[in-house]
């Protein structure tokens, strides 16, 4: 949160002292704030898969199981 603050206060002062236009000012501190976001909130978490997408990589799962077990022998 440091690391924010201490941005946005040079950025405030920059654009206090006439350095940096108003658009400026804004668009860098909208671009400070999504990076600090970005780089500070966890991942999302992926959404849990459906029943019909949990079977249907049973039934692959099965399969090559099931061709593993047919073809080693003739191997």
């Amino acid at each position: 949160m440091g690391d924010l603050y201490q941005n946005l206060a040079e950025l405030r002062r920059c654009f206090d002292e006439g350095l940096i236009s108003d658009s400026e000012y804004q668009s860098l501190r909208t671009l400070a704030m999504n990076s600090w976001t970005s780089a500070n909130l966890p991942p999302q978490r992926q959404p849990e898969r459906s029943f019909w997408e949990k079977l249907y990589d049973m039934a692959i799962y099965l399969k090559d199981k099931f061709m593993e077990n047919i073809i080693k022998p003739i191997i």
